[in-house]
């Protein structure tokens, strides 16, 4: 009856409508001419001002040109001034026309525009109801709709068993509910998305249900019960319907706005907590496949089943991993071509299905890790294999790193707290007992680390392994903060042993010590140097920038003054006791900024690029490094020491023999015939040779070449100031001092160097000009003298600078030089 009545109604003010439109063409003849003049007018009115524009301009410019311009000038004004009245009484003219029309014909338009207005309206309405009528399955009129887009044809195919012809018509109302999704109708779109949501419903009953049958017959899931694993014993047509029905639910697919009003409920077992909805499948037939695996799962994996021990988590860990490898063949060569057919290319169904079991893993774990986080042996056994497992399903079958992975559940809040705390507490008292061990500082072979160093650097490379593929940088900075903090522990129980050791360095633990912090400070030189530790250092500084810009807004904030006069005054608020408990224990302002920049690191840092790597500078490790450095030096400085204290305790009767008057034995003429060494020097020579061989031997070659070049560097000028300075030579004297120094103590740093006596500079040089033939020590030194007494004018002539360095003195200055020849007795012949 109300679409009779509507029909009656829309024919009657067709009739008014066809009148009202003739009066309306004529009235928008009318205006159209007027319209048509008024722009003209209205051009002729704009190229007039124009002219007199210009002519102002001409006229201003004229008054400075010859006078025939200022002629040309005035004919234009004259003309333009002629063209304006014309103008004027056109635009006049015409103005008179329009208001005569608007006149006669304005009672007219009021009169017939509500009607017109009612008719654009019910026309609108008219439409409307076709739409919805087409959609239903009423009626088929309007060419915007598609044919068989209605709801009765789907329902007719579906009846009599045409499921193609059924989902061809779903795919064209899927097109028109995407096509009134931006409509501001805002029923219409719901009705549409409603009855396709509607059809979607029913559609996906009925192809799950056979499909469900379909994996009976092929006997899915294809587990070791199975007469085959990767060849199910089923029939041919079994498998081609299981693809047949893959593609009718691919066909079903809804898209992201539309589907988001469909979520479905969670059919599992188990209710599935909230991290577990980033797994969830968008692929039916995927989902459908994971299913009965699913039930398996839990009914084995919960309860009171003898399988469901929270102690060996390995067990449901090891049985994924199987089902993954019993269907991977299956699936790729089954399912992968149904979806590259569909138009799916990129949806893998190896991973898709990877990502349904891994759900059941995170279902498993989210239920379990709280109950076994106070357990410690357990929660550890439990992370390790968590982990285990997911570097197990990336690098063995493939799982990408884009997807959801298991190790969301190890980053959960509570949980990941917990498991650092763990990691300290396990750590420290793992280096409790690696310090405090009988053999902790022992090494297996001379000039190696001792036992404790190597053990601490597997713990930290085994802290490593296992925090080193977690997703989130923020996450990742708090496993090395806890390395960081761990060296630092270790560094400061050396000092201790150390400090212990140091009263007999060469026979104790010291150089044992010494090796181990070498090793040490090797090892995370090495490891700055890995992309791991560079994109960490990346992240450090990123962190660090946040950081600060956090803590310099809650400064700023802090700063802020509150009106005293405000009713929100923080004065005026009353706090029980239990609420300044808390307020003394909150977290500080530090703490606060360096949490909200590590969460803000985790959501919004993307992974660097290999531009941003390159600029990254320094590491990770350089504070670390710097203090195990400075230990470093300072131990291999307190082993040179205890060297040199030992020969410079030899030396007193070497700095007391008379150099001055030293007789060669039978041979008093022929200072070239020494060939034995000073009788007091052996002492020294001996217990120096003895140390440094015995150094060479317990300590890594490294820190032997910087202890005896500190030894020889500080020989070198003991035996310059000491023994040198401190004495005369004669001639005799001289001779045996360059024995002494060339074939007793320069062999000796022979054994480590090819030239030892680079290393004895000031000796070497000394010796030089005491053994200088008795005319060149005569130039030589009245050439620095002169040069002494008369720079400026002596400079012309000669340098000493020059005259040293031709016999091969160039670390002496002129002065030091003057010096040594000085303390010469030259003999008189």
């Amino acid at each position: 009856m109300v679409s009779l009545e509507l029909n009656s109604s829309l024919d009657a003010l067709v009739d008014q409508d066809e009148i009202n439109h003739a009066v309306v063409q004529q009235l928008n003849s009318v205006f159209g001419n007027n319209l048509k003049n008024l722009e003209k007018v209205s051009e002729l009115v704009q190229e007039l001002t124009r002219t007199k524009d210009e002519l102002e301009k001409r006229l201003r410019f004229a008054t400075t040109e010859a006078p025939d311009k200022i002629t040309k000038a005035v004919k234009a004004a004259e003309e333009a001034l002629k063209k304006e009245e014309i103008l004027g009484a056109q635009c006049d003219r015409l103005h008179y026309q329009v208001t005569g029309h608007i006149q006669k014909y304005g009672q007219l338009l009021d009169d017939i525009g509500p009607g017109v207005r009612q008719v654009r309206e019910l026309q609108r309405v008219k439409l409307y109801q076709d739409f919805v009528n087409a959609v239903d399955g009423q009626r088929q009129e309007l060419d915007i709709i598609q044919e068989g887009i209605n709801s009765k044809e789907i329902e007719s195919a579906l009846h009599i068993g045409a499921e193609g012809q059924a989902l061809v018509g779903y795919s064209h109302l899927l097109e028109t509910a995407k096509g009134v999704q931006g409509s501001r109708c805002l029923n219409l779109v719901a009705f549409v998305t409603n009855t396709l949501l509607y059809w979607h419903q029913v559609c996906t009953h009925r192809f799950t249900s056979e499909f469900e049958s379909v994996l009976k017959a092929i006997k899915w899931p294809f587990t070791s019960s199975n007469e085959s694993v990767h060849q199910p014993p089923a029939s041919q047509e079994s498998i081609q319907r299981l693809c047949t029905l893959t593609q009718y639910f691919l066909q079903l697919s809804l898209p992201d706005a539309i589907a988001s009003e469909n979520s479905r409920k969670s059919d599992s077992p188990a209710a599935s907590p909230a991290i577990a909805m980033d797994f969830e499948t968008s692929v039916l037939p995927i989902h459908l496949l994971v299913r009965p695996l699913e039930v398996r799962f839990f009914f084995h994996f919960s309860g009171n089943k003898p399988t469901n021990r929270r102690e060996n988590p390995e067990w449901y860990f090891t049985q994924i991993l199987k089902w993954i490898s019993a269907h991977e063949n299956f699936l790729k060569t089954r399912i992968q071509p149904v979806l590259n057919r569909c138009g799916h290319q990129k949806t893998s169904a190896k991973v898709e299905f990877m990502r349904g079991l891994v759900r059941l893993v995170v279902i498993k774990l989210a239920a379990d890790l709280p109950e076994v986080q106070y357990d410690d042996d357990i929660f550890c056994s439990t992370v390790q294999e968590t982990l285990n497992f997911e570097r197990e399903i990336s690098l063995t079958y493939g799982y990408p790193a884009s997807q959801p992975s298991v190790l969301s559940v190890l980053t959960q809040g509570r949980i990941f707290a917990w498991w650092i705390r763990v990691e300290r507490k396990f750590a420290l008292e793992l280096m409790d007992e690696l310090v405090s061990d009988d053999g902790a500082w022992q090494a297996e072979e001379s000039g190696e680390a001792a036992h404790c160093g190597e053990r601490l650097i597997l713990l930290l490379q085994g802290i490593t392994d296992r925090y080193k593929r977690l997703p989130q940088p923020g996450h990742r900075l708090q496993f090395l903060e806890l390395q960081l903090e761990l060296l630092d522990d270790f560094r400061v129980r050396v000092l201790q042993v150390m400090k212990s050791e140091k009263q007999d360095p060469l026979t104790s633990h010291y150089p044992a010590i010494l090796n181990t912090v070498h090793y040490i400070t090797a090892t995370l030189h090495d490891w700055a140097d890995l992309p791991f530790f560079v994109e960490m250092q990346y992240y450090q500084e990123c962190f660090s920038r946040i950081q600060e810009q956090t803590s310099e807004a809650l400064a700023s904030y802090d700063n802020t003054v509150l009106p005293t006069t405000s009713p929100d005054d923080p004065a005026s608020f009353i706090f029980n006791s239990h609420d300044v408990s808390l307020i003394s224990t909150s977290i500080s302002p530090e703490s606060l900024a360096r949490q909200d920049a590590l969460e803000s690191l985790n959501i919004n840092t993307d992974a660097p690029t290999t531009s941003q790597m390159a600029e990254v500078s320094g590491s990770v490790f350089d504070g670390t490094i710097r203090l195990y450095t400075h230990i470093e030096g300072e131990m291999v400085r307190t082993l040179a020491t205890y060297v040199f204290t030992e020969v410079r305790a030899r030396s007193q009767p070497y700095r007391q023999d008379k150099w001055f008057h030293t007789i060669i034995p039978r041979a008093t003429t022929d200072f070239n015939k020494i060939n034995e060494l000073s009788p007091s020097i052996c002492p020294l020579l001996e217990v120096l040779a003895r140390h440094l061989h015995a150094l060479r031997d317990i300590l890594a070659a490294p820190l032997f070449m910087q202890l005896w070049q500190i030894v020889a560097d500080t020989l070198n000028k003991y035996v310059y100031e000491e023994v040198i300075l401190q004495t005369r030579f004669s001639d005799a004297g001289a001779t045996q001092f360059k024995f002494d120094m060339t074939r007793g103590l320069f062999p000796i740093f022979g054994a480590f160097t090819q030239k030892p006596e680079n290393f004895f500079r000031l000796v070497k040089e000394s010796v030089i000009l005491l053994t200088l033939p008795h005319p060149t020590a005569f130039l030589l030194r009245d050439t620095i003298r002169m040069w002494q007494d008369d720079q400026d004018s002596f400079s012309l002539v000669v340098s000493p600078v020059k005259a040293l360095a031709e016999h091969s003195v160039v670390l002496l200055r002129p002065k030091e030089a003057d010096t040594v020849l000085n303390i010469r007795i030259y003999d008189r012949d």
